[in-house]
């Protein structure tokens, strides 16, 4: 049994080692570097894109899921404002869509902020790349 056991683990520890150092000798062995420059028109264009899209989509589905929420906030209050504490709920249901509405705004000035330090305020991305 013990030898059946020592074979085993020495075709384990082969494909251990083939598989560990197969990387490493193709790295060793691929000189080539298949990556191209970027220039600042191509960063330009990508910066714009994710600044049209963040506003292109959160700022009218935002928007939408605001004013729904808030009709649908003060029919529940219509329909229970002889009941104080479901009146009190809704209330508090407004604040939640105020927290969400404040959340949202946060988003768009965070991922505006991000987006001009990456690009230096210039649209060219701090650190390189080759220019136009």
């Amino acid at each position: 049994m013990s030898k059946k056991l020592k074979k085993i683990s020495q075709k384990y520890n082969k494909i251990k080692w083939s598989i560990l150092a197969t990387p490493f000798f193709l790295n060793i062995l691929n000189d080539r570097v298949y990556a191209a420059t970027i220039n600042t028109a191509e960063i330009e264009t990508a910066t714009e894109n994710v600044k049209q899209a963040v506003v292109k989509l959160a700022m009218p589905i935002g928007t939408i899921l605001m004013f729904v929420s808030i009709v649908i906030i003060s029919l529940k209050m219509i329909a229970n404002s002889g009941n104080p504490n479901k009146r009190t709920e809704s209330i508090g249901a407004l604040a939640w869509v105020a927290g969400g509405f404040m959340l949202l705004g946060l988003a768009l000035i965070i991922s505006g902020i991000v987006l001009s330090i990456a690009t230096n305020g210039s649209g060219g991305m701090i650190g390189g790349g080759a220019s136009a």
